[in-house]
């Protein structure tokens, strides 16, 4: 019998320049991270009443939550003379109206202006409200675009429809309901993308995550799902219940999940990870600072009654994920530095990459062609 031909070749990562380059980067920005949809964060992360601030990819936005539940995303920007209105690392939810700290102009949590102290002139205030940008909701997962003026600018559900339709099968979780329980932050020296094709694939597991390969045991063999059967659960290994070092946990099943030992999850384009096990829901944001630069968010979200409990400890679910996280991380570095080599031009896919492929040709499609210098 014949064997099946192999194909001569891989097929071709992104390129060097698509990893490094500025010039790539700000293309990035414009057609996707300031045209489609980013995740800020869960809705529990922003309080009726609070306001916080995002950096999207160089743009700092102010998310408020009005006392009424509203959503309202703003240029940080104050409308008198162009004062940044809030501190760029103001990551915490705040109580407050917005004042700025030059003249103090102040702006209700709807972005109306309504106070300009020691400011004779009679003019009509509510032509110097904010400037606004689209917010909306995703199964209590809160998104921002700064495309407001386009006339094609697409409608979140659209957005996620179209660039990860694998996320509808977890459309109808409560997932608004959950609550934090703890949250992380991380500096990365590499792309957004590297992070996110890391997360797209498992030959490294067995590699670089002994604990979770461990766990997962599918993971030992490289594949993400099974490949005989894609939609079959991944499960946890015999005896192990939970996403701990241990697979033990104190902590309840999540609303709507009915505590099978396994784990499913996707990557919404292009920047939140949503990580499901019994227990816990981890949302990990990816904000892309610059070509080699990432701030990586974890959000670990919890049974609301759990969270509720003077005894509340989240701590082994959270801990297990963070180790996989920085291993993660240590790579993603490696691969940065990797790929800047005047040597590198494209790397190779296998067939356990497909994931990653699918990734690339997205964004491609996405991003579209860059114009030659």
């Amino acid at each position: 019998m014949t064997p099946t031909a192999r194909p001569a070749r891989l097929r071709p990562t992104l390129s060097s320049a698509d990893y490094c380059s500025a010039e790539v980067f700000e293309v990035e920005r414009e057609r996707i991270f300031h045209r489609g949809w980013m995740y800020v964060c869960h809705v529990d992360g922003i309080p009726p009443g609070t306001k916080r601030v995002f950096d999207i990819a160089g743009e700092s936005v102010i998310v408020t939550r009005d006392l009424d539940g509203g959503l309202h995303a703003f240029a940080n920007v104050c409308r008198h003379r162009g004062a940044q209105l809030c501190d760029a690392a103001m990551t915490e939810a705040t109580k407050g109206a917005i004042r700025c700290q030059y003249h103090s102009w102040t702006y209700g949590l709807d972005g109306a202006l309504v106070a300009t102290p020691r400011v004779d002139d009679e003019f009509d205030s509510s032509e110097y409200g904010l400037w606004t940008y689209r917010i909306d909701t995703w199964n209590g997962m809160v998104f921002v675009s700064l495309d407001g003026r386009s006339t094609d600018a697409v409608d979140l559900a659209a957005w996620i429809a179209s660039a990860t339709p694998h996320a509808a099968q977890f459309a109808d979780l409560p997932v608004a309901s959950y609550r934090i329980g703890a949250r992380s932050e991380t500096l990365v020296a590499a792309n957004w993308k590297i992070i996110v094709e890391n997360y797209a694939e498992c030959l490294h597991c067995a590699v670089v995550h002994p604990e979770l390969a461990e766990l997962i045991p599918l993971y030992k063999s490289g594949n993400v799902v099974h490949p005989d059967d894609p939609l079959a659960p991944v499960t946890f290994a015999e005896g192990r219940v939970a996403f701990t070092t241990s697979g033990r946990t104190t902590l309840s099943v999540l609303p709507g999940l009915d505590g099978a030992p396994e784990y499913d999850g996707v990557a919404i384009f292009p920047n939140v990870f949503f990580d499901l096990t019994p227990t816990v829901l981890s949302l990990t944001a990816i904000f892309p600072l610059g070509p080699d630069r990432s701030l990586v968010v974890g959000e670990y979200l919890f049974h609301p009654d759990d969270v509720a409990r003077d005894d509340f400890d989240p701590t082994p679910e959270v801990e297990f994920n963070e180790l996989v996280g920085a291993q993660d991380y240590v790579v993603c570095e490696m691969v940065q530095r990797g790929v800047a080599s005047r040597a590198f031009t494209t790397g190779g896919l296998t067939v356990k990459d497909e994931y990653v492929a699918d990734l690339v040709q997205r964004y491609l499609d996405i991003r579209g062609p860059v114009a030659p210098d």
